[in-house]
């Protein structure tokens, strides 16, 4: 459970990108060829660098954007949440945000990224053969919209796997029609699955959570496989990452998960969730690759592995499942959910969205995640 790079008019910004659309700590395992973010204790002076692009709208026929507060306090939508996904479209100067939910799949829009839940509509609606609808993601690919996303085909967990669904309008909250199964040849358990549209070769890979084989359950990794187009992939896939540190386990479970791709200038990092979305200890961990090397290639990826880098403060716990936009000034958001009271499990997830900076190497350096009562400034 769970930037991607601007593909026509719409998308956040060149900088971040998850899946097509783009992706943040620290160091115990790092290739020997690759340059590891420098992680500091206090936040870098700046936050965006000259080459941050600003998602300016390009279409002047919309209607006035309203005056927003100078401040805002989280969450952002009102309720539970969990494994949220928010993209930016400048045709309609529009955020949209996904997230796992029963019964379907359901898009919300707003013009003000820290208000969400009054213009929402279902997209489509489960069949009464599946189940387990987890971590949907939207992209926009080559001029179309796409929704990645993990859906059980039986009554057990082990029948997870992702699929794709097309939109059938410009408009993303229009209804989307099922394309199928996305999967690489050995068929595996498979969840929380992100587009990468990888800067040095413009090519699509595909980065998802999933088991060795049926019979590992408890253990969760990171793989990834080329594509050959928005709906298929077409290699065997790779093992990237294994949840091997303490930090990242939870009792008798290994947990890596919710992979997103975050660029900024010419580095590009892949942040992902450590350890159980049940828990308390749920938080975000990093690893990157550079130097526009074959992503194909484990050892050509760097890991942070001695700590996470977004990890439970006093005010909220458990933070994860992130995802990443802009402003409309270029400031950078990580969008994600957490809990506020210790052992509030599952259930207690709220959507919350907090700006961070950038390193003076090129990598990101996230905030303590901030309680409901600590006023933040509203984004642009």
């Amino acid at each position: 459970m769970l930037l991607k790079f601007a593909v026509s008019l719409i998308l956040a910004s060149s900088v971040l990108l998850s899946g097509v659309h783009a992706a943040a700590g620290t160091s115990c395992a790092v290739s020997t060829t690759t340059t590891a973010p420098t992680t500091t204790s206090a936040p870098p002076k700046t936050t965006t660098s000259k080459s941050t692009a600003t998602p300016k709208p390009t279409n002047a026929g919309l209607p006035p954007l309203p005056t927003f507060p100078k401040t805002f306090k989280n969450p952002i939508k009102p309720g539970t949440g969990a494994d949220p996904w928010v993209i930016y479209s400048k045709k309609y100067d529009t955020y949209y945000l996904i997230q796992s939910a029963g019964g379907g799949l359901k898009v919300h829009s707003s013009r003000d990224l820290t208000t969400f839940g009054q213009n929402v509509t279902k997209v489509w609606s489960t069949p009464k053969d599946m189940t387990g609808v987890w971590a949907p993601e939207l992209d926009y690919i080559d001029n179309n919209w796409y929704i990645y996303v993990a859906i059980q085909t039986t009554k057990e967990n082990a029948s997870h796997r992702m699929f794709v669904l097309k939109g059938t309008s410009d408009d993303p909250q229009q209804p989307f029609k099922m394309v199928g199964k996305i999967t690489s040849p050995d068929d595996n358990w498979a969840i929380d699955g992100t587009v990468m549209q990888y800067k040095p070769n413009g090519a699509l890979y595909f980065i998802w959570s999933g088991w060795k084989d049926t019979k590992s359950g408890n253990e969760q990794n990171l793989y990834i496989a080329k594509m050959c187009g928005p709906t298929k992939i077409c290699s065997d896939r790779v093992l990237l990452h294994e949840p091997k540190q303490k930090w990242q386990r939870s009792g008798s479970s290994g947990v890596n998960e919710g992979p997103e791709i975050l660029v900024h200038g010419d580095r590009t990092f892949l942040v992902y969730s450590a350890a159980g979305s049940w828990t308390d200890n749920y938080c975000l961990a990093l690893m990157g690759i550079d130097g526009g090397k074959d992503p194909m290639s484990p050892k050509n990826w760097w890991r942070l592995d001695d700590r996470p880098v977004m990890s439970s403060s006093d005010t909220a716990l458990a933070p994860g499942h992130a995802s990443f936009t802009t402003d409309r000034k270029g400031t950078p958001y990580v969008v994600y959910h957490a809990i506020d009271h210790k052992g509030a499990g599952w259930s207690g997830r709220t959507i919350r969205t907090q700006s961070f900076k950038w390193n003076k190497d090129g990598s990101p350096w996230f905030p303590q995640p901030v309680g409901f009562n600590t006023s933040l400034p509203h984004p642009a």
